[in-house]
């Protein structure tokens, strides 16, 4: 009977989510803005991928001469929910990408960004062309790490070790997770494989980068990945070289790595990713980074939440995370703040953030249930703890800055918060924002009861 409690569960779950995603579609349909400049939308290749993007979401365009900015009063008036920036890769560097999400936070009054966003290039126009013309939702099912994971998480896991050479582990189709060490240091190889593998949806990198090289060994000598036209290839200590190519759809997270997120010409990281190993959308730091909040806390939220978020969700999720803590945080010291204030802008998005990335179900291993309730007047998130005593602490300390992070659930559509009042225990200060909820996670808390914050509409708003 537990068997098939269990499996109508993840029907149920399925069925949900594939409502939800449908439901996402339809509204990015009527909520999705494209900003790009004069001279992309005026070549030829690039503008068919824009008017692609026009045509997927019925989108409204908005072209800048010069900067980004130029694009804020009409974002204020349009109110989306998506947004595109569609660039060629000599517009997409470092600095402009830094002031892009100061911008997106300042379409309404409050501090958090007010959109999900992402952008759109590719090394050609044909790559970028190949994430717009991306439609059906990804459910992941396989994960490659070249960090160590938990992988209860995942359906399929395979692991590397950054920290320890040959350390190397499988999980195959839900069972349990087996060690299978590397027969030499190099892992080269074995990662380019992993990579390639047409059943590999979702990759999480870590260690030392630059815009033109990574290095999967951060405390033992291994080999190197690079890029050269386009194409992303590992190369040997030995000096022999493996290319990756594959087209599967997939999402790439280097959390710990420095510069992946940074375009500054054609054979950047993060385009090679994009041209042969079939990226889809990826985040990633375009500094060097140190502090590690907006990089590992995705983690926290997309990996560690299976189905709960979409990757996009999880990237904004995180940056909620980010700046209630900045405001909220008592006795925060002068490096934290220092490190949130640098995270906050240093991280870009890339893909079409109306396209949805989600990790698979895996039946019992939420550590807590979300439920959200909504009516025209009445609002109310319900937290419930899963895993006894461990249901609110932090689950995997690899990596910087993980775990504590609020509880956070998304809206299916805009209100206006001012409408409504708290009427629940305030003791954790949950906040109503106009499409999410922010609960802050109990500090430490051994002993987890069942949470909830509830929001009636004011009576002088009521319709």
């Amino acid at each position: 009977m537990k068997i098939l409690i269990a499996t109508r569960l993840l029907q149920l779950t399925t069925a949900l989510l594939s409502t939800a995603f449908a439901q996402e579609e339809i509204t990015a349909q009527k909520q999705y803005s494209i900003i790009t400049w004069k001279n992309t939308v005026s070549t030829k290749e690039w503008k068919e991928v824009i008017d692609a993007l026009k045509v997927k979401h019925q989108a409204q365009l908005i072209v800048c001469e010069n900067s980004l900015n130029e694009a804020l009063p009409a974002l204020q008036k349009q109110q989306p929910r998506f947004v595109a920036i569609v660039g060629q890769p000599s517009q997409v560097g470092s600095k402009v990408l830094q002031k892009l999400q100061p911008m997106l936070r300042q379409i309404d009054a409050d501090p958090y960004l007010d959109v999900r966003w992402g952008v759109i290039t590719g090394r050609t126009a044909a790559d970028a062309m190949r994430i717009v013309q991306e439609k059906k939702p990804l459910i992941i099912e396989r994960t490659v790490s070249a960090t160590r994971i938990p992988t209860s998480f995942g359906k399929e896991v395979e692991c590397f070790d950054e920290l320890t050479a040959r350390r190397h582990s499988l999980k195959i189709d839900g069972g349990d997770n087996q060690e299978i060490p590397l027969r030499a240091d190099d892992s080269i190889a074995a990662l380019a494989q992993a990579f390639a593998d047409p059943r590999t949806q979702f990759i999480v990198t870590s260690g030392h980068a630059t815009t033109r090289d990574w290095q999967p060994g951060y405390s033992y000598k291994n080999g190197t990945f690079h890029s050269r036209d386009g194409v992303l290839y590992g190369l040997e200590l030995t000096k022999k070289e493996h290319p990756v190519r594959s087209d599967t759809p997939k999402i790439y997270l280097p959390c710990g790595n420095c510069l992946m997120g940074q375009i500054d010409g054609p054979d950047a990281m993060a385009l090679a990713w994009m041209h042969s190993a079939g990226v889809r959308q990826m985040a990633g730091y375009l500094e060097p980074t140190w502090y590690g909040y907006m990089g590992w806390g995705l983690l926290d939220y997309f990996y560690e939440q299976p189905t709960r978020f979409t990757f996009v969700e999880a990237f904004v999720a995180n940056q909620h995370a980010l700046i209630h803590r900045l405001a909220a945080q008592k006795n925060l010291s002068e490096m934290d703040r220092k490190g949130l204030l640098f995270d906050r802008d240093m991280v870009a998005f890339y893909g079409d953030p109306a396209w949805s990335a989600s990790m698979a179900a895996q039946p019992h291993s939420l550590w807590f249930s979300q439920k959200l309730t909504q009516s025209a007047d009445n609002i109310l998130l319900e937290i419930t703890p899963l895993n006894q005593e461990s249901s609110y602490l932090t689950i995997d300390i690899n990596g910087s800055q993980r775990g504590g992070r609020p509880f956070v659930a998304f809206l299916p559509e805009r209100i206006n918060p001012e409408e409504f009042e708290l009427v629940s225990d305030s003791r954790y200060m949950p906040i109503l924002g106009d499409d999410f909820i922010l609960f802050p996670r109990p500090e430490n808390d051994t002993n987890p009861l069942s949470l909830s914050a509830q929001w009636k509409r004011r009576s002088s708003n009521k319709k």
